[in-house]
């Protein structure tokens, strides 16, 4: 069922970006041939007016079909009304108005994330290598919800200084800890180093408090804009600095994840809590978003490119050439999508 409820939730967001290339084809009187659900081969469809609207056999978002979108001749829909006839600006905004969408996604999905809170827990970021909690099989994305040493005891919700000192406290010997990993419970006894290596400190974790105030509808709506501006200038600055990397890294795409691993992620945030669930789906919507904004072939941001370039020459680049590279950004695409699939399954069986 989570696995379900992730997929269904993925494909929603697909069709919410699609939904704005729709409504701002309606809007500008753009014919649109179809919108489907899901991918063909169709299962279902019912025509109104110049739209036909159907349900495919693949249950993974959908499409928007709008009429001269390739530059070619409609055979139903007059010329008038077909998108390459259209002008520059109006065919920008409906090429950007699914990454707007997305991005208005996110921002009502984090709006909510803010207006249900999030519990505030220690979370462990990061497990150094031969540190005794790399021994005691610690793992980063555990939740610290108790520590123990001789009579003092740390509850849930643990401060990190409070952790730190009971840390050092306890020196070389042992002390206990409870941990939240997704939905069981796990007591370790660890023992900490005395002269840890530098940047390390005695059990070998990086900590770091996660969560969420509640806050009200007004100020949910205002901090989930804000949040959603810098998610977004991040993953901007990521995906400028993964690109970057690729030439210069050879690991760099390690913990790069497909949809496999997308899906995985996913299961993991709905074993931790709905809401941390929301959280992830929101930072999926802005991810979309960015990624369709790139001025690379086949995506809205390489189509937007082209429009601007035909602006600059006074005359439309040749239909044969933007098949051409939009047909080389496909592939490139789904051999970049088969890489860190394969990438993805390879760490399942790790």
């Amino acid at each position: 069922m989570d696995i379900l409820l992730i997929i269904v939730s993925l494909s929603v967001l697909i069709l919410v970006h699609e939904m704005g290339h729709f409504a701002s084809a309606k809007f500008f009187k753009v014919g649109v041939e179809e919108f489907g659900i899901g991918f063909p081969p169709r299962l279902f469809g019912k025509k109104y007016g110049e739209t036909t609207y159907s349900i495919n056999a693949l249950p993974f978002g959908g499409f928007v079909k709008i009429a001269g979108e390739d530059g070619g001749a409609e055979n139903e829909i007059q010329n008038s009304s077909s998108f390459s006839s259209q002008k520059t600006w109006k065919r920008t905004i409906i090429l950007a108005a699914g990454v707007c969408m997305n991005i208005i996604a996110g921002w009502i999905i984090f709006s909510a994330v803010f207006m249900a809170g999030v519990p505030m827990k220690l979370a462990i970021l990061e497990v150094f290598p031969d540190s005794p909690a790399s021994t005691a099989d610690i793992r980063a994305n555990d939740f610290i919800t108790s520590a123990t040493y001789g009579e003092k005891t740390l509850k849930d919700p643990v401060q990190t200084n409070e952790f730190i000192g009971l840390v050092k406290e306890a020196g070389g010997n042992p002390m206990t800890i409870e941990l939240e990993r997704g939905k069981e419970t796990i007591v370790k006894t660890i023992k900490g180093r005395v002269n840890p290596p530098e940047g390390q400190g005695s059990l070998g974790i990086g900590l770091g408090e996660s969560g969420v105030a509640q806050k009200g509808f007004f100020e949910s709506i205002w901090e989930g804009a804000k949040y959603t501006a810098d998610v977004t200038r991040m993953i901007f600055v990521g995906f400028f600095d993964l690109i970057i990397k690729i030439f210069t890294t050879p690991d760099a795409t390690k913990n790069v994840a497909g949809p496999v691993g997308i899906v995985m992620i996913a299961k993991q945030a709905t074993d931790i809590g709905f809401v941390y669930f929301l959280q992830l789906l929101g930072l999926i919507s802005v991810n979309l978003a960015v990624l369709n904004l790139l001025p690379f072939p086949a995506l809205d941001g390489g189509r937007i490119l082209v429009l601007f370039i035909e602006k600059i020459k006074g005359s439309p680049v040749s239909l044969r050439a933007q098949s051409w590279i939009n047909m080389a950004g496909f592939f490139f695409l789904i051999a970049l999508m088969l890489f860190v699939t394969f990438q993805d399954v390879t760490k399942l069986f790790k």
